[in-house]
């Protein structure tokens, strides 16, 4: 088996472990045996526990953020391009719910936390604010949407993502984007139906 998808194989069974499990309740032997490798070998990948549950992470979020990027860089419409944003989103944690559980647990770490991983983490999650905003900002700019405090507004709405996960009443993924992106709409619309926030 080549190195790479060695690898991969360490980050899948660690990813379901820690997903089932916090993170002091892991064991590297758990890990290996999950794994299906020596303990020796998964110490040549990773060094210690807290560097190969940050791999997990932080593969998982830059498949998030490389999927979030591709949805902004398409032209067209704002409510639209937040449909699309929010679609990609709710998609890949309903596909990948044990990063959601993770990302869950670390959002509610403070920012200034302990070494690197966790800024990393935390600048890691702002790629994904800044791609909401840059497509609430483009809606600006063409007139579609009035938003006072762009980052705000682009917090909250990714912020409806958790909320509609967690307490999603059994709704398929389109009736959440549908949710979102309707109650985030009119949550920001005037009378005369222009959007505002």
């Amino acid at each position: 088996m080549k190195k790479q998808e060695r690898e991969a194989q360490i980050l899948a069974a660690a990813a379901r472990l820690f997903s089932e499990r916090r993170f002091d309740e892991v064991l590297m032997d758990d890990i290996a045996r999950e794994a299906g490798v020596a303990k020796g070998t998964l110490y040549t990948y990773f060094k210690e526990k807290e560097e190969l549950y940050f791999a997990v992470v932080f593969d998982g979020i830059r498949k998030l953020n490389e999927l979030l990027e591709a949805v902004a860089d398409r032209p067209g419409q704002a409510p639209d391009r937040i449909r699309e944003v929010m679609a990609a989103i709710v998609s890949f944690f309903r596909q990948n719910r044990f990063f959601f559980r993770l990302m869950s647990v670390e959002d509610s770490k403070d920012e200034a936390g302990r070494g690197t991983y966790r800024r990393r983490w935390h600048e890691e999650r702002h790629k994904q604010i800044a791609v909401i905003e840059t497509i609430l900002q483009d809606g600006v700019d063409q007139g579609a949407l009035h938003i006072l405090h762009v980052r705000t507004q682009a917090q909250i709405l990714r912020g409806m993502v958790r909320s509609v996960l967690t307490s999603g009443e059994g709704l398929s993924t389109e009736e959440m984007v549908e949710t979102i992106v309707r109650t985030f709409l009119r949550g920001v619309e005037q009378r005369d139906g222009s959007i505002r926030g």
